[in-house]
């Protein structure tokens, strides 16, 4: 009958026939300062891990009967909390395991917290230039959305064909899935002309979108036409950028 506290995983670390052990703290500590943790085994790892909740003990035959119960380090880490209970782990430890798991997501993850900050104009136009829309999509009429955080800072960035007020059922249900807070549209105009009656019917977008998503908590913090290379904010009254694409 197997002592683990798992189901058989498919990379297993090697299982240990002895758990004994003593005096290896300095030596360990000594080769992760000269040749880094690649010189470490699994269960050396775990033992160094094991020093920060248990600092005058050895621990080296728990960090291998550790390594034969959960199969792997990876193992360990990703078990339930009900489990390392069961395996006797105290809670400290448990805690310190919570911690890596949320380092280690991020550090895997480091997208979407890299995303740019859009607090200032300039950081909008900064980034439209950096990342302009595909020249596949340009003679369409399209809408391009910036979902924001409440820091301001970019969660999503993605298009829809642009059907004016019709519209605005849709960016409101994208801005929910996303939990957006503050939300800044882009409309591309095709051609080079941007009619009064046309202005208006922007305007009148504009203002019923920022009128809709009140009631859901999503601050719309301007609607930019696009046209001939430049920038117009519509709820500023002003042209934000007059660089031209490269």
């Amino acid at each position: 009958m197997s002592n683990s506290f798992l189901p058989s995983v498919s990379k297993r670390s090697k299982q240990f026939t002895t758990l004994n052990g003593a005096g290896h703290r300095g030596r360990m500590r000594a080769r992760l300062l000269q040749k880094g943790g690649e010189s470490l085994q699994e269960y050396e790892l775990l033992e160094m891990l094991l020093y920060l909740t248990i600092p005058r003990k050895d621990t080296k035959p728990l960090a291998k009967h550790l390594i034969n119960s959960f199969g792997s380090l990876d193992g360990l880490l990703s078990a339930e909390d009900k489990i390392l209970t069961k395996a006797n782990i105290s809670q400290e430890f448990i805690e310190l395991i919570h911690l890596l798991k949320q380092t280690t997501e991020r550090l895997v993850a480091p997208d979407s917290y890299n995303r740019p900050y859009m607090k200032h104009w300039k950081d909008v136009i900064v980034y439209l230039n950096e990342y302009p829309l595909k020249c596949e999509i340009n003679n369409k009429k399209i809408l391009r959305l910036l979902f924001l955080n409440n820091q301001q800072r970019l969660i999503c960035d993605e298009y829809i064909v642009h059907h004016g007020v019709n519209s605005i059922s849709l960016i409101i249900q994208k801005a929910l899935k996303l939990y957006a807070m503050n939300l800044i549209t882009i409309h591309y105009v095709s051609g080079n002309e941007f009619s009064a009656e046309m202005r208006k019917n922007e305007a009148k977008f504009a203002l019923t979108l920022q009128s809709s998503t009140r009631h859901f908590d999503l601050n719309v913090g301007d609607h930019i036409i696009y046209l001939d290379s430049q920038y117009f904010s519509l709820f500023k009254n002003k042209k934000l950028s007059f660089e031209k694409e490269n």
